[in-house]
């Protein structure tokens, strides 16, 4: 594997410090959790881990290797827990795991911090780790939290689903997570397993413990991934990141190229 200058994991230690709040730290947010019959566990952290990389080529930053693991899956959003090798934190722990990271990254006198997440339930949690690292340490770090799917504009959304859109927590394993993950790892896209017979069956929207059996549909696939492809996730791969580094121009003027 050649090195990539982006990714933090591939620097040498005087390479880091020679880049230290010369550029913002990219850390990706993820989760282990089922996508359907096609796409692997790890999905949740490998697109925002790439969607970084993008945005690490067009604004100086350093992608840090991502948080594979994330908060307890929702049926809503996620599928849930019962399907095998959904593996989850307690929110406590990756509230911890968050904080602790920025912190070490403020403490070497890192002070532009990225969250690039990629799992909706993360999203209060490593909230709150933020928050607190910084009222630990003072204002001297600013951190931005950023849900990628929060930032595809409705052009975009009109393009991709002309018959009209079913809504984030519904687009699981979908078509935006399977096209883009056609686009960055294409042979992790199981085509010859896409479900696409499978009558739209909206989750409840409310939640109910311990979770029920047969909430979601069988294949975990919370809407159907037809008409997913490579050019689709190319597209949204280009919005996204363009998206991403107009907060950062936007957050961090004084990285600005």
């Amino acid at each position: 594997m050649p090195r990539d200058q982006r990714r933090l994991d591939h620097l040498t230690w005087p390479e880091f410090k020679e880049r230290v709040n010369r550029t913002a730290v990219i850390v990706p947010l993820g989760a282990v959790e089922q996508h359907g019959y096609h796409l692997p566990l790890g999905v949740d952290g490998q697109l925002p881990f790439h969607l970084a990389l993008e945005a690490a080529s067009r604004f100086p930053a350093m992608v840090a290797p991502p948080v594979w693991y994330g908060y307890k899956s929702q049926p809503r959003s996620g599928g849930g827990g019962r399907f095998p090798g959904t593996i989850s934190l307690d929110g406590g722990t990756l509230t911890d795991i968050a904080r602790d990271l920025i912190a070490d990254l403020a403490r070497q006198g890192q002070n532009a911090i990225v969250l690039l997440n990629g799992h909706m339930e993360n999203t209060a949690f490593s909230g709150e780790g933020a928050d607190l690292a910084l009222r630990d340490r003072g204002a001297q770090a600013k951190v931005v939290l950023i849900n990628w799917w929060e930032h595809v504009g409705p052009d975009v959304i009109d393009r991709l689903f002309p018959e009209g859109f079913p809504g984030w927590e519904a687009e699981h394993a979908s078509l935006t997570e399977t096209s883009l993950m056609a686009h960055f790892l294409p042979d992790l896209v199981l085509q010859d397993r896409l479900q696409q017979d499978e009558e739209f069956r909206p989750v409840p929207a409310y939640s109910v413990w311990p979770e029920p059996i047969g909430l979601v549909p069988e294949s975990g696939v919370l809407y159907q991934a037809t008409g997913a492809s490579a050019a689709k996730g190319a597209l949204l791969a280009d919005h996204i990141a363009g998206e991403i580094v107009s907060i950062l121009r936007a957050e961090f003027p004084d990285l600005a190229d």
